[in-house]
């Protein structure tokens, strides 16, 4: 079985053009008026988000597991660099919290607080990311059932 960097490189890719395009609308409005987005908009920041997670997990993939991938169970795996990436991930997530908290309390404007709610939603998805990586060893394990239940 290949793990091949093409489909997540692809993955990446489509999720910057997306987020230019979204950007690129964004900013067709009247010139000083209030940084609005549509539906369309929210859409296509949220379906460039989803895909940029989606290309990050995989090319992490690929970068931990190798390129052959081999059927079976795997033991969780805790290495150094996941260590400090989830270390590193953890502070940046409660960084961004205290940032929420902050300019919530603070009264501070829906842009500081919207930036402040997706950088910490994303921080918690490279979290996961990393997390699924370093401890847990197999997602599905597909044997044959001798059980005599026919389903």
């Amino acid at each position: 079985m290949d793990n091949s960097p093409r489909l997540p490189t692809v993955s990446l890719v489509v999720a910057v053009a997306l987020a230019l395009l979204t950007a690129r609308l964004a900013s067709t409005g009247d010139p000083g008026s209030v940084f609005r987005l549509s539906e369309i908009q929210i859409g296509l920041a949220g379906i460039a988000l989803t895909l940029a997670i989606f290309g990050a997990q995989g090319l992490i993939s690929v970068a931990l597991e190798g390129r052959q991938l081999r059927p079976g169970r795997i033991a969780p795996r805790l290495t150094d660099p996941l260590t400090g990436a989830i270390l590193l991930l953890v502070v940046v997530l409660l960084a961004t919290a205290w940032w929420l908290a902050s300019s919530l309390l603070g009264g501070s404007g829906v842009i500081q607080v919207g930036l402040a709610a997706g950088v910490g939603c994303i921080a918690l998805a490279l979290l996961l990311v990393v997390y699924k990586e370093a401890f847990v060893g197999d997602e599905a394990h597909f044997d044959r059932r001798d059980d005599g239940i026919p389903w």
